[in-house]
Formats: structure tokens, sequence, C-alpha cells
């Protein structure tokens, strides 16, 4: 933890000076917003419990010292002092927009490295115990995906190893599913035909965050699963192709799902960012992209950054291709990673499930704070 060489009381701030010289400005009206003591902040939910808008705006500090990790702030107003430990104001020594608390750094991918050595990982494994799981949707968080080996080849072992994640998210499809090819649902995913790179979930506001797909059986020719790092397609249309880049991040693209007594609608750019600019999600599915027209010049420059879009996606330098034997299954991040499949004959059995994205976040924040 950062220790503090000097408090300095302001008009509008408290301004802390670190022990290496930085200094950082803390508005008076933030530091009583974020106090710890339980009357502000109930300390087994860890919500606020302050009215907020009854603050006076005018409130200002009179004195500020430190002791045992925390500093207490005196308020000019009278009122009830307030603490603030000095490992939280550390968090915040420089003045950022909000961001959601990061998850390992990605690692982009081609066939050449990913082949070299996949992220795999014993059934035994992410069922033991909590490390078992960080190792799993760590590799995840990095590369996208994880290929699980060593699973019961029935549903009930699908369905234990996705809920070592998070609840089963329910959606057209069910909550639960299995498929084969017999068009079960109004979905080429239930034929044997080919299916080039796609994610999940277009015509949703809010798409699957992660997918399992879990192998029953299989018995027959063809059928390699295909794995994509759309991280990766951005990356390099990013830097050749700066202008596909843009159109793809800015043309807002409408999926739609029709039939099974369903019209499901949700658009989106193929890149959307977050509001400080960086890369959130990747969202393509040709199959399922709705009719739109804008005018020639935008449709001709949409076109021209999909088909630049596609012949990455489709390139097999930057594929990951593998037939998913009986008993492996594999979780990927939908949100990021385009997935596909060979055409096949004979018979083929998947089960899976999709998991929201907030919920494989949260699971990896809490097996890494169980963690030995």
């Amino acid at each position: 933890m950062a220790t503090i060489a000097q408090l300095l009381v302001g008009r509008r701030a408290l301004t802390v000076r670190w022990a290496d010289g930085d200094p950082s400005d803390y508005p008076w009206l933030w530091l009583r917003d974020h106090a710890h003591e339980p009357e502000t902040l109930h300390p087994v939910t860890q919500q606020r419990q302050l009215f907020t808008a009854g603050v006076p705006a005018d409130l200002a500090g009179s004195a500020a010292v430190v002791r045992d990790g925390v500093i207490e702030v005196t308020w000019a107003d009278g009122g009830r002092p307030s603490e603030l430990p000095i490992s939280f104001l550390e968090r915040f020594r420089t003045p950022a927009p909000a961001r959601v608390a990061a998850l390992p750094d990605p690692v982009l991918w081609d066939a050449g490295s990913i082949s070299r050595d996949w992220p795999t990982i014993d059934h035994a494994a992410v069922t033991a115990d909590d490390d078992g799981v960080f190792r799993w949707l760590g590799e995840v968080a990095r590369h996208g995906f994880c290929e699980v080996t060593g699973v019961p080849r029935e549903i009930a072992a699908t369905e234990a190893l996705i809920r070592r994640v998070g609840y089963v998210r329910e959606t057209i499809f069910g909550g639960m599913w299995d498929f084969q090819a017999d068009l079960a649902k109004a979905d080429t995913a239930y034929t044997n035909l080919e299916l080039l790179p796609h994610t999940d979930g277009t015509y949703s506001h809010d798409a699957p965050g992660l997918q399992l797909l879990h192998c029953l059986a299989f018995d027959g020719t063809g059928g390699e699963s295909t794995m994509v790092d759309g991280f990766r397609i951005a990356a390099e249309l990013r830097t050749s192709s700066p202008e596909h880049y843009r159109t793809l991040s800015t043309v807002v693209v409408p999926g739609q799902y029709l039939g099974d007594g369903a019209h499901l609608v949700a658009a989106r750019p193929v890149f959307r960012h977050d509001h400080a600019g960086a890369l959130v999600q990747v969202s393509f599915n040709n199959y399922d992209r709705a009719p739109f027209l804008l005018d020639p010049d935008e449709m001709e420059a949409f076109y021209a950054a999909v088909r630049a879009f596609e012949q990455l996606a489709n390139d097999p330098r930057l594929q990951w291709r593998r037939v998913l034997q009986p008993g492996h299954a594999v979780l990927f991040d939908n949100w990021r990673v385009l997935h596909g499949r060979a055409s096949y004959t004979g018979h083929r059995h998947l089960a899976g499930a999709y998991v929201n994205r907030e919920d494989f976040e949260s699971r990896l924040r809490r097996s890494a704070a169980a963690r030995p």
C-alpha cells in the first residue's frame, strides 16, 4: 500500500501528497460520498446508505489526519467525521472515466500461435476447486476460449460444468440445450451444413457473453470446429485498413431471429467500443443480418468493410480448427471469438448453454479471490 507524505486542506478538495511526490486532489463531496463508516457504506452489502442529494453542495472539510491506514476527515459544518481507507484512495490517484475492473489482458492469436499450445484443462481440475476454475476462466479471458477434456458424455455433466461459471441463460433455444441435424429449431446449427465463423445473438440487445459446447457423440466425417480471434481481426484491420475499421465501428448492423414463434431484432456495430474507446465486443453473423439500406456511399463502404472482415475471418492463417471429440467441451467468449463448423456426414450430438458476460467476470474475480 502506498504511503502518504502530506495532507493539504483546500477550499475545494483535499490534496494528498503521496510518498513518491505525486499529488492527488479529492473533492470534498466525493470524499463524503465515498466514506466507509457504516452509516455511509453498509458493512455487509457494501451499498451506499447516504442520500447524496441531501449533502450540502458547499460542504468542505476543516481537517484531515492519517490514523491506522485510514484518513479521517473532519467537516466544517460539524457533521460526523468520515473515514476513507488509504488503499481505497490509492485506487483513484488519477482522475479517469469509470472503467470495469480489468480482466487478464487478451492475448491475440492466429492459427500458428494457438495451435502450438492451445488452452486446455482437464475436467477434474475444473470441478475440484476454485483454483481450477480460475485457471479455466483465466485462459478464456486471455485467449477467448478454453477446451475442457474428460467431460462425462451426458447433458447433466454439461450443465454441472456451465454452472461452475454461473447460472444458465434462457434464450429462444431454452436454457440447457442439445442439438443434432434435425432442424428442431429454425437455425442452421440444427443441420449438418457448413457454418462460417460468426458470433451468436446479434438479434439480442445483450448478446450471450459466453457459450459452452460439449460433444456427446460423433460418428462421421468432417465437422471441424472453427475458432477465430475477433480481436485479432480488429487489430489487423485497424492497422491495414483503418477506413474499414471505422466503418465497422460506426455502422449499426441489425440482426434478427425469425421463427419458432418469435421475431427478435437488435442492432449494433460489428466493433463495439466502451466510452473510453476500448474494443469490448465483436458482433458478426452474416446468417442473421437483417435487411437495411444506407445511402449509396455508405452502403458501398459497408460492403467493402464486411468483405475485408469476412476474408480475414475465413483465412486459415487465423483459424483454430479441430474436431471436437466426444467428452470434450469448449467454453468461448461470444463477445470476442467467432465460431463455426465444417459440414459433416454421420451422427453428431452436442449439448451446451449460454452464460451472461457479467456472471463470467464475477466468477473469475471470485475464484481469484478464493485462491490461497
